[in-house]
């Protein structure tokens, strides 16, 4: 069961494109995950009200994966989106979630939240293939990864999804950012400083 709620909430990580938005914050931190970082300025912070009705509105083929979605997934520490809602076109977003931690290492961990993955999204496609990084001075995985994202209104979305995985004791950090496949909105490089941001605190 803990595997397939992580499983969720990486699934979720990834289709946060959709979120809508509130206010703009630059530096965040949490002292009680004991995480920070700095948010690209004039992005956006979401609600976790925001949060869950996005995860409303995705639509996906498999009903397991639907439900685990809506109902099993834990809610993000943070997320923040580029444009303020409502925003017509595919708003880039990142997003921490704090989970429990599984056994297996980061990257193998990671292999295995992409295999539902690939149940979600039918022409998901792995871009670079999970592979051992650092994320704010931990061990962690890391993958890119490309697919279509559909809403119950049925529009779809051209997505290029960073996924990173950090293990921290019982713990561990899911880490999505989430942007346009390509034009303006692919946000390497504001995805770049945001990872470089990083701290995580034993």
């Amino acid at each position: 069961m803990k595997r397939v709620r992580a499983c969720a909430t990486l699934l979720f990580a990834a289709s946060m494109a959709l979120s809508s938005a509130a206010v703009a914050q630059e530096r965040v931190d949490s002292p009680e995950s004991g995480i920070a970082l700095t948010v690209p300025v004039g992005w956006h912070r979401a609600t976790l009200e925001q949060v869950q009705a996005n995860r409303e509105r995705v639509r996906l083929p498999d009903a397991e994966l639907q439900q685990a979605l809506a109902t099993r997934s834990a809610l993000p520490l943070f997320t923040f989106t580029k444009y303020e809602e409502p925003y017509p076109r595919l708003n880039p977003s990142l997003q921490v979630t704090l989970r429990a931690g599984l056994p297996g290492t980061a990257t193998e961990l990671l292999a295995m939240a992409l295999e539902p993955m690939r149940r979600g999204f039918p022409d998901f496609r792995i871009l670079s293939a999970v592979r051992a990084t650092q994320v704010g001075g931990w061990q962690a995985a890391h993958v890119r990864a490309s697919y279509t994202l559909r809403n119950n209104a049925g529009e779809s979305f051209r997505v290029l999804s960073r996924l990173w995985l950090v293990p921290r004791g019982r713990l561990m950090f899911l880490i999505g950012m989430s942007g346009d496949q390509s034009g303006e909105d692919v946000c390497e490089e504001e995805f770049a400083a945001v990872l470089e941001s990083i701290r995580i605190q034993k």
